[in-house]
């Protein structure tokens, strides 16, 4: 988009004065030599452009290098956290199995303390039993009673061995769990990290996408600027030569210039193609860039390959074909009013040609768009307010 609307500017004035200063005097072609100068002056700067595009996407290279390495980072301690992670699932399920098994040994143990309670209150309401209806002696009762106190103090000190080591299964595993939950609140702050950093990293690439398309953009500018320079030296050396025929003609005829007949068709010229206007003339606003341009002519959509065709009756001032541009031609209307059929497909005319109105020029290209200007001399003119608006 960028460059086709170089590529109008470059035609418009450049190509476009060229043809009509051919039968103007020495100081257009003075001011084409200007122009020259003032195109080299663009190709200088535009290698200044590309220098300084290369050096911000070198920058910008470095910035995604920057990130890459951050991301990289992010994924080793990534990496590390959830070897972490899993050590510590392992460790958990080896603690919830070790606080399962210290449950149950309490468990255990307070069912043998429970029944040697029993065994010595039996034991001992036994024995008191005995001792009324079959008279056992009083040392064989102390000896019984003796040995459960201590099997019940035994089993009690059991008890309490395994409820401590169940508290520490408890402790442990609240521990791991506290460490898991960090870990995995570290892993989190890690993967938030690398996610912003790829966005970063994605923003810079994108930056760095728009950059190389500007480098190409702007290198294709200069080598249109060195073709549109190439061109105008050519044809400058053609304008000194037909100037200097035109001054002989002149100077032997002594004529004076006749009054414009293309002046009074205003309202009243062919539209140049078969089809809808898509582009006006004036000042536009690109909806996307917000840029502000002029177009010095119109812009005209018709079925592919459709017949281009004269507003009016005039001489071919120039053919010529610009890359990216397109073909185009400039018809010559009194030596005051000049025409302009560009993007054209296909030409059967050739300069110095003598047109009549409605004469068939040459093809619309694949896309069916042509591009029409009018001028009085430089002066570019609303082509809306010149063609019939029947014949569109």
């Amino acid at each position: 988009m960028m460059i086709n609307k170089f590529i109008v500017i470059v035609f418009c004035l450049v190509i476009f004065p060229l043809a009509v200063y051919s039968s103007e005097s020495k100081d257009g072609i003075f001011d084409q030599k200007k122009e020259l100068e003032r195109i080299q002056n663009q190709v200088n700067q535009g290698m200044k452009k590309i220098d300084s595009l290369k050096s911000e996407a070198i920058s910008t290279q470095k910035k995604i290098a920057g990130y890459d390495e951050k991301i990289a980072t992010n994924k080793r301690v990534i990496n590390r956290l959830n070897s972490q992670l899993k050590q510590l699932e392992r460790d958990a399920i080896n603690a919830q199995v070790e606080l399962e098994n210290n449950n149950n040994n309490l468990e255990r143990s307070r069912r043998r303390y429970l029944g040697n309670i029993r065994q010595f209150y039996f034991a001992t309401h036994q024995s008191k039993s005995t001792i009324n209806n079959l008279l056992n002696s009083e040392m064989e009762l102390k000896r019984q009673i003796k040995y459960l106190a201590a099997l019940s103090g035994f089993e009690s000190g059991n008890v309490e061995q395994a409820k401590h080591f169940l508290e520490k299964s408890i402790d442990n595993l609240d521990v791991l769990t506290g460490q898991t939950k960090k870990v995995k609140g570290l892993k989190q702050k890690k993967e938030t990290s690398t996610s912003l950093e790829r966005s970063k990293k994605i923003k810079q690439e994108k930056t760095l996408n728009k950059l190389r398309r500007l480098e190409m953009d702007e290198t294709e500018r200069i080598m249109m600027l060195k073709q549109a320079a190439e061109e105008m030296e050519k044809i400058i050396v053609r304008l000194e030569r037909e100037r200097e025929l035109a001054r002989d003609v002149e100077r032997r005829a002594g004529q004076i210039a006749s009054p414009s007949v293309f002046a009074t068709l205003k309202g009243k010229i062919l539209s140049p193609i078969r089809g809808k206007v898509i582009k006006s003339f004036g000042n536009q606003v690109d909806r996307v860039t917000k840029l502000k341009s002029f177009s010095p002519g119109i812009q005209m959509s018709g079925k592919p390959f459709r017949k281009v065709i004269a507003v009016s009756s005039g001489v071919v001032a120039y053919v010529g074909n610009l890359r990216g541009y397109g073909k185009f031609v400039i018809i010559n209307h009194d030596n005051q009013y000049y025409t302009t059929y560009a993007g054209l497909g296909k030409i059967i005319v050739s300069e110095g040609q003598y047109l009549l109105s409605g004469d068939k020029i040459g093809d619309a290209g694949e896309d069916g768009v042509l591009k029409f200007e009018l001028r009085k001399g430089r002066e570019p003119l609303d082509p809306i307010k010149w063609i019939k608006f029947d014949s569109f």
